[in-house]
């Protein structure tokens, strides 16, 4: 268990003192050249988790500060570390490369060894899941990074071609527009779509399934015998969750024979594939991500010792569901293997791409380029669930079927789990944001750069601000002795 040292509070205090020192050594001019025109943001960016963070703070280190953040979350709890990722700890390595924008100060590693210390740092394997909740939160403050909370995205529109995003918005003070010349997506996993939940599991009552992103009351499955459909990590740290509070007994099922040994994650964490993900050809890229659906990952060691930890825990492996039945007063699971009976069922069967199922992006899906569009059928067919990803351009921004050249939806950009296919597995994740949110900054600055292009020359031609210059000689302190004072005492 992390204590705090006693002496945090003046540590990070001391620390946040070098992060301004550093920021003021790296900042150029700071000239903010990026401003709303007529009521018209330049930049809103949806989703206050890490992704959006991260780019709000990149954006400004560009001069770009009139950026609006919105999180549908309440203040302080953006993300998932507060709800469904029921882990103790991240899944990623604790010393992962972070994007500080010049700014060492505010990574997460100082920020950790300030308030615990070097030694607790050097402890930790993985970095605690409170911690980073706790880390985020100081990096908003640090940042001066305002994120309007418990705001809800209704739909986003597009205008003309040229003209303004419209994001329709329902928060605290009732329903309002905020116009945007681009729009960030940085909604996380389920942000091209949403949970995926087996068709076998519909027609069971509501009150006795649940996918692992709910909100489960865990309280509540207190004596209750519980199956779990799916063995990703997430699978194993809510079965730890349910028995830790009581649950009767957990089963997790797996289709495959065994857990898989084989990380790809830990193979793709260099910056080398960060960075130059795009430059992939299409068919690279649909034949990296087939395999990475195939081969597919381990749970982490972490979660299934807490599972493991358990006697009334047991892991069945080749064991898919093949039928599910209510009988009453159970739920009577078929598989290989014989039958199983539950009170309740957990699906830990992760998310389904479909931009429709997404509020703000139901007006313009039927438009938006998929990866199913730029395949042959053949190569669709052998995976549709990739297939059903969005085709992005190389800013991360929606491609029209019907404008493919020049389309506003090119400036919506899925800084999220849709980025999948086109950008890169990891690049709104804490392992790709080094690569991700930089190319989007970079990005964003090109656009907004050509969109103000004409204004800015014309500022330029017009800017006749004197510089001081004197001719003549350097005006002496009346104590100074002069040149030729100089010359005749020698």
């Amino acid at each position: 268990m992390l204590t705090a040292l006693p002496d945090a509070a003046s540590r990070l205090a001391a620390l946040e003192r070098d992060a301004a020192h550093q920021a003021a050594l790296s900042a150029g001019d700071g000239r903010s050249w990026v401003r709303a025109r007529d009521g018209v943001r330049p930049v809103v960016i949806v989703g206050a988790g890490q992704a959006g963070l991260v780019l709000a703070r990149g954006l400004r280190r560009r001069g770009i500060d009139d950026v609006v953040v919105v999180d549908s979350a309440p203040a302080g709890s953006a993300g998932p570390w507060t709800t469904y990722a029921r882990m103790h700890t991240l899944r990623t390595p604790k010393d992962i490369a972070w994007p500080t924008w010049g700014t060492p100060a505010v990574s997460p590693r100082a920020w950790f060894e300030a308030v615990y210390g070097a030694s607790a740092w050097e402890g930790i394997e993985y970095f605690p899941t409170t911690a980073w909740q706790g880390f985020l939160q100081w990096y908003r403050e640090v940042s001066d990074i305002t994120v309007v909370p418990s705001t809800r995205v209704t739909s986003l529109s597009p205008t003309t071609v040229d003209g303004p995003l419209e994001l329709h918005l329902d928060g605290p003070d009732g329903q309002w527009l905020l116009p945007a010349h681009h729009v960030v997506l940085a909604t996380g996993i389920e942000g091209a779509g949403g949970r995926h939940l087996p068709a076998l599991l519909a027609d069971l009552p509501a009150e006795r399934v649940h996918h692992t992103h709910d909100d489960i009351d865990f309280a509540s499955l207190a004596g209750l015998r519980v199956g779990i459909l799916g063995a990703g990590t997430g699978a194993f740290d809510n079965a730890a969750t349910a028995l830790e509070r009581g649950a009767a007994s957990v089963d997790v099922h797996m289709r495959r024979a065994a857990m898989p040994q084989v990380s790809p994650y830990r193979w793709m964490e260099f910056a080398g594939l960060i960075e130059n993900y795009g430059s992939f050809t299409d068919a690279q890229k649909w034949a990296f991500n087939v395999h990475l659906s195939a081969v597919d990952q381990p749970a982490t060691q972490n979660a299934l010792w807490r599972a493991h930890a358990f006697d009334d825990f047991r892991f069945l492996t080749s064991s898919p569901w093949q039928h599910v039945e209510w009988t009453g007063g159970d739920i009577v699971v078929t598989t290989p293997h014989g039958i199983h009976r539950y009170d309740v069922v957990l699906a830990a069967t992760g998310i389904a791409a479909d931009l429709a199922r997404r509020p703000e992006l139901a007006t313009v899906a039927p438009d938006a380029a998929l990866w199913s569009d730029r395949l042959p059928p053949e190569a669709a067919a052998q995976n549709p669930g990739l297939a059903a990803f969005p085709y992005l351009d190389d800013d991360f921004g929606l491609v029209s079927r019907s404008a493919p050249e020049r389309s506003a939806l090119s400036r919506i950009h899925m800084f999220n789990h849709g980025a999948r296919l086109s950008q890169g597995m990891l690049s709104h994740q804490i392992p790709g944001l080094v690569g991700g949110a930089t190319k989007l900054a970079a990005a964003l600055s090109r656009r907004l750069f050509e969109r103000d292009s004409t204004a800015l020359l014309e500022e330029y031609l017009a800017y006749d601000v004197p510089v001081g210059v004197q001719i003549g000689r350097r005006a002496q302190p009346a104590s100074a002795p002069t040149p030729a004072a100089v010359a005749s005492n020698r």
